[in-house]
């Protein structure tokens, strides 16, 4: 049955981001009930380790430091003196030349996972907000997707005299990374050898020292390649993928949006840091948002989570928090290696909000299936690029979204007794509203972290180790063996697989 009673309101407010957890059915006195239930004994210290950089990734025998990064003494975050800082500005200013002198316009990030989702997000989330007086116009792109269709798209509208390409690989070993570097070098190669004339060593020179950005955790593996030391930027192992766009691996959101704007949001993330480690518990964010979300997947078994921004900047959100959650806290084995027969991560999906509307919302409604939500809005937005009458009716298109988010938000949670469907919106799904006053690269910064916090706490609860993927690293290990197979014609597999492999030879 929908629901009659108007529920208690419950938020949180840090600098400009709400956090409303009205809609989870869960008063104060529950919530920190559940926490004393559920939270380790020594969650306080393990709080403490992850902000101080200490905090131990067993499995892979690491300190977990991705906090550091973001922190006061963070090299980002201090001065214009780093290798970091050097390079976007050179990018940024036209001062950085190809090969045949000419100054550089494009960038093309080549990474995956965590080397691919935050920097995509993050640029594409904050472009707007580009700081650097830029008298030169240099374009981002991403590519990720090991079929080359990222790169087919990319290459045909970018001049190999004027792109540089940042190989971006915690490893520098990735195979999906370097299936699209080796094509991109071929296409470029090309390109020096006929048009230019260049010899192929020259060509190759010219490629190494001139188009190429190598950011890693393995500093031999890119001097290895060829990549000049000047041009190598690092980051340490003890920072996992999909934690890592703090580090060097967010050159692409600098060089997309500036230094400062790279540096505004850190802080925002720091901030929330700050929150995380001190907050009390019915005032702190992410701790609220992994016990409701402990409480939905234990105590009500909903067994997934509905992402839903209501701001097209926030439009790679989804994809982003599908990685982040689902890959550290997708397990069922504790750190210490021990079998789980109990619910650990919930699936994550979901969608731009307002298309989504006219997609799966209908399902949501309607749908036989229980599901948690976040939905995440912003309030406001500024748009002084534009003429006053412009501005005005975007802001009037912001007040629909902002509408929309609110309805379909309040359907879901106290659902209709309509006399056309009565009774057919039974509501009763528990939600989050994150709700931004305006976005900035601060507040943005700020949510992001708070999801990692959230993840951290969930493990935490669950015993799992959050921060490594053994089921994606045995995954390539088997597609390796497959690949072998396809090359050589000869499949050993199961009759399915076999045939398919088969089919490999005809073409």
């Amino acid at each position: 049955m929908p629901r009659k009673e108007l529920l208690p309101l419950q938020q949180v407010t840090l600098n400009g981001l709400i956090f409303d957890w009205s809609y989870q059915f869960l008063s104060p006195e529950k919530i920190t009930a559940f926490a004393a239930k559920r939270l380790p004994a020594n969650f306080n210290e393990q709080r403490a380790a992850l902000m101080q950089g200490t905090f131990k990734n067993i499995s892979e025998n690491r300190k977990v430091t991705h906090v550091l990064s973001r922190s006061s003494h963070s090299p980002f975050r201090n001065g214009d003196d780093s290798r970091f800082v050097q390079m976007v500005r050179r990018l940024r200013s036209g001062n950085w030349l190809g090969a045949t002198g000419k100054p550089i316009t494009d960038i093309v990030n080549i990474g995956v996972g965590g080397s691919d989702l935050g920097p995509l997000m993050t640029s594409f989330a904050l472009k707007e907000f580009a700081s650097d007086v830029q008298q030169h116009q240099v374009n981002t792109h991403f590519v990720s997707s090991m079929d080359g269709g990222q790169l087919y798209a990319v290459l045909p509208i970018v001049n190999p005299e004027t792109t540089v390409f940042i190989i971006a690989s915690k490893s520098f070993g990735t195979l999906d990374t370097f299936a699209n570097v080796d094509t991109a070098k071929i296409w470029a190669l090309e390109h020096f050898t006929g048009q230019n004339k260049l010899s192929p060593d020259q060509a190759e020179h010219g490629w190494l020292e001139h188009h190429l950005i190598g950011v890693s955790a393995s500093p031999q593996k890119m001097t290895d390649y060829g990549i000049p030391p000047a041009h190598q930027l690092t980051f340490d192992q003890s920072v996992g993928g999909r934690f890592s766009m703090w580090s060097t691996i967010g050159l692409a959101i600098a060089t997309s949006c500036g230094v400062e704007v790279f540096r505004r949001l850190q802080q925002g993330a720091a901030e929330m840091d700050r929150h995380f480690a001190e907050a009390p518990l019915t005032e702190n964010i992410p701790l609220l948002m992994a016990l409701c979300g402990v409480y939905n997947r234990e105590e009500r078994e909903i067994n997934n989570l509905a992402v839903l921004p209501y701001d097209g900047r926030f439009r790679h959100l989804p994809s982003y928090l599908q990685q982040l959650d689902m890959e550290s806290n997708g397990k069922q084995c504790t750190a210490s290696g021990e079998a789980i027969d109990t619910p650990t991560g919930p699936i994550i999906w979901g969608g731009f909000g307002p298309n989504g509307q006219h997609a799966f919302f209908q399902h949501l409604h309607q749908g036989y299936d229980a599901f948690c939500a976040d939905f995440i809005v912003v309030l406001h937005r500024k748009a002084k690029q534009f003429s006053p009458a412009v501005q005005a009716s975007l802001a009037e298109q912001q007040e629909l979204s902002v509408a929309n988010c609110l309805a379909h938000r309040h359907l879901m949670t106290y659902g209709s007794e309509s006399e056309q469907a009565r009774n057919h919106y039974p509501g009763n799904n528990p939600n989050n509203l994150l709700a931004l006053v305006h976005l900035t690269p601060e507040s943005f910064g700020a949510i992001i972290a708070a999801y990692e916090h959230k993840v951290f706490t969930q493990g935490l609860i669950w015993q799992l180790n959050s921060f490594d993927q053994p089921g994606v690293e045995l995954g390539k290990k088997v597609a390796e063996g497959t690949l072998a197979a396809i090359h050589n014609k000869n499949g050993h597999f199961d009759a399915s697989t076999d045939s398919i492999i088969g089919l490999t030879r005809d073409i």
